[in-house]
């Protein structure tokens, strides 16, 4: 979202936010430069079953009852949580052998903001984009990956 802030939302169908009674406000006490029109689309069309926000080194999102037990953050997120899986994740994609950075190095750069799209895309072995170029601004523009100079 720029400035620092972050919106993490999706929807599975699994979340207990969906469908609990009584209903859940998953933009209660959301900060106002959330893509309110976005997310308000998404509700109305039953796509969302978590909004999280993050500014100022924190993340928060609405209060859940305590008989929550699942939003969905989980099935989409949780093989993210763990740097070794992470590693392991991205490796599948990888090219083999000494052709290219490794993940360790790919993740650490993108961790430090300095990931070069184009490095990232030219060491994909598999589900090779059909428009790399695009693939690469998506990426500057989401704050993934720095421009290839």
């Amino acid at each position: 979202m720029g400035d620092g802030r972050f919106v993490l939302y999706g929807e599975d169908e699994a979340s207990g936010v969906k469908l609990h009674e009584p209903r859940i406000d998953m933009l209660a006490g959301a900060p106002d430069w959330l893509p309110f029109e976005e997310l308000h689309d998404r509700l109305e069309g039953y796509e969302l079953g978590c909004v999280y926000w993050y500014d100022s080194g924190v993340w928060a999102r609405a209060s859940y009852p305590d008989d929550l037990r699942d939003d969905g953050l989980d099935c989409g997120m949780s093989r993210f949580v763990d740097r070794e899986d992470v590693l392991g994740e991205l490796r599948l994609y990888l090219i083999d052998g000494d052709h290219g950075p490794s993940a360790h190095h790919l993740l650490s750069d993108a961790e430090a903001y300095r990931l070069k799209a184009r490095v990232l895309l030219d060491s994909l072995r598999a589900a090779r984009p059909t428009d790399p170029d695009a693939v690469a601004r998506v990426l500057v523009a989401a704050g993934v990956a720095t421009p290839t100079a």
